[in-house]
């Protein structure tokens, strides 16, 4: 995130728009048909190096439907980190590393988002308010 969007964090000693810390990674993603156990064995070696960091799976699934718009893959997951340098640490790992082709070689139009969420929504209005500064 450029440096213009940041904005003090709560709970390091001050009050801000920001959550304290946490970051939301959204996936959305198809696998590959034919490739179901290559991805089964990725999630079965990617859970202990998540947990390492910190990670926590909010929600993992199947797409139910799509209410709005043109994101259509068919897996949806959410997974929480503690704050980015985790979810950075975690990217890095050299054992996530070794693993990542058996993610990458059986997924296609994978969506890989981190979300830095707002306090409240008050905060949202608050920063779109000014012109997306804090």
């Amino acid at each position: 995130m450029p440096a213009s969007l940041r904005c003090p964090r709560r709970g390091r000693g001050g009050t801000g728009l920001w959550r304290a810390e946490l970051i939301v990674v959204l996936n959305l993603f198809d696998i590959i048909p034919g490739r179901e156990r290559q991805y089964a064995e990725y999630l079965r070696r990617v859970q202990p190096i998540l947990s390492r960091h910190g990670a926590r799976i909010l929600v993992y699934g199947l797409t139910k439907m799509v209410y709005f718009g043109s994101a259509n893959q068919q897996y949806c997951g959410l997974i929480a980190y503690p704050d980015i340098a985790a979810f950075k640490q975690f990217s890095g790992d050299p054992e996530f590393l070794e693993i990542r082709p058996l993610r990458d070689d059986s997924t296609c139009r994978y969506i890989l988002t981190a979300i830095e969420d707002f306090e409240t929504l008050n905060h949202a209005v608050e920063f779109l308010e000014n012109g997306g500064r804090h």
